[in-house]
C-alpha cells in the first residue's frame, strides 16, 4: 500500500504532455533590433507579433496602418477632401435653392375685401395664363384688421367672375414679417402707402427688419400703361361700375408688372 501510494505521487509531480491538446503553444519571437531612422522615414516602435502554432507556422499580425507617418497623412488628405467635395456640393445646392426662391408680391388696400383681393387675383390668373406659377409667391392684406378671416366684398367677386376671374383670399391685416418675406408691396392708394411706410417705422423698432422694407413698397398705378389715374379708388361705397372701373386699372397695371418682374429677374424667366 505505502508504495502504490508513492508510485501515484509520483505519477502526479510529474505529468506527461497531452499530444491531443487542440491549444497552440505561443512564444514570443526576440525583438529584432532596431534600424536606424533615415530623415525620410521613422523606425515604428511597434513590432511585428508572430503567433507560432503546433504545426509549426507562423502567422503574422498585420501592422496597424495609422502607425505609419505617411499612411496617417495620406489618410487624413483624402478625409479633407471628401469633407471639401461635400461643402462643395452643399454650397452648389444651397445657391441652387437661392436661385429657385420665388419672387413674391404682396398687394395691399385698407380692409383687403376689394381691391388689394382682386389685385391678387388679377395677377395670379395673368401668372397662370404664363405658366409661372412656381416661380411666385402672392398674396394679398390690408392696412387694417378690422375684416379680418371675410372674404372678399360679393360685389368685387361677382364683378371679377364675369371676366373668368376668381377672387378666393381671405382678408388678413398685414405683419411685420411681411417687409422680409416679400420682394414688392403694391399699395392702392397714396394713403395705404403711407400707413405701409409708418408701420415699418413703428416695428422696425421692435424687431428686426430689412432696411430695404420701405423701398419695396410702390403705388399700383404706377404700373399702369394705358390709364392716367395714380390711385386705384376704393369701390366700397359706390355702386357695380366702381367696382367695373377697379378691375380695368388693375389688369392694366397687373400685366405691365408682371412684364416688369419677368424682365429684371432671371430667376423668373428661366
Amino acid at each position: 500500500m505505502a508504495g502504490a501510494a508513492a508510485a501515484s505521487s509520483a505519477a502526479c509531480s510529474s505529468p506527461a504532455p497531452n499530444p491531443t491538446t487542440r491549444y497552440p503553444v505561443r512564444r514570443r519571437v526576440p525583438r529584432p533590433p532596431l534600424v536606424a531612422a533615415s530623415r525620410h522615414c521613422t523606425a515604428s516602435p511597434f513590432p511585428t507579433t508572430i503567433s507560432i502554432s503546433s504545426s509549426g507556422l507562423g502567422q503574422a499580425r498585420p501592422r496597424d496602418p495609422f502607425l505609419n507617418p505617411r499612411l496617417r497623412f495620406a489618410a487624413a488628405a483624402a478625409a479633407a477632401e471628401g469633407e471639401g467635395e461635400m461643402a462643395a456640393e452643399a454650397s452648389a445646392a444651397a445657391a441652387e435653392g437661392a436661385q429657385a426662391k420665388p419672387f413674391s408680391v404682396l398687394f395691399v388696400c385698407l380692409g383687403n375685401i376689394c381691391r388689394s383681393p382682386a389685385a391678387e387675383a388679377v395677377f395670379r390668373n395673368l401668372v397662370s395664363k404664363r405658366g409661372l406659377e412656381s416661380k411666385f409667391l402672392i398674396d394679398s392684406a390690408g392696412t387694417i384688421g378690422y375684416h379680418e378671416g371675410n372674404k372678399a366684398d360679393s360685389r368685387m367677386r361677382s364683378a371679377s367672375k364675369k371676366r373668368g376671374i376668381e377672387v378666393t383670399s381671405i382678408s388678413r391685416p398685414v405683419k411685420p414679417s411681411d417687409f422680409r418675406d416679400f420682394d414688392l408691396i403694391l399699395a392702392m392708394d397714396r394713403q395705404n402707402y403711407e400707413d405701409l411706410l409708418s408701420s415699418f417705422e413703428r416695428w422696425r423698432h421692435r424687431e428686426p427688419l430689412p432696411d430695404s422694407g420701405p423701398k419695396k413698397v410702390k403705388l399700383m398705378c404706377s404700373y399702369c400703361k394705358r390709364h392716367t389715374e395714380s390711385e386705384v379708388p376704393d369701390p366700397y361705397y359706390g355702386g357695380p361700375q366702381g367696382f367695373e372701373k377697379v378691375l380695368d386699372l388693375l389688369e392694366d397695371a397687373c400685366e405691365s408688372l408682371l412684364d416688369s418682374i419677368v424682365a429684371e429677374n432671371a430667376s423668373v424667366s428661366a
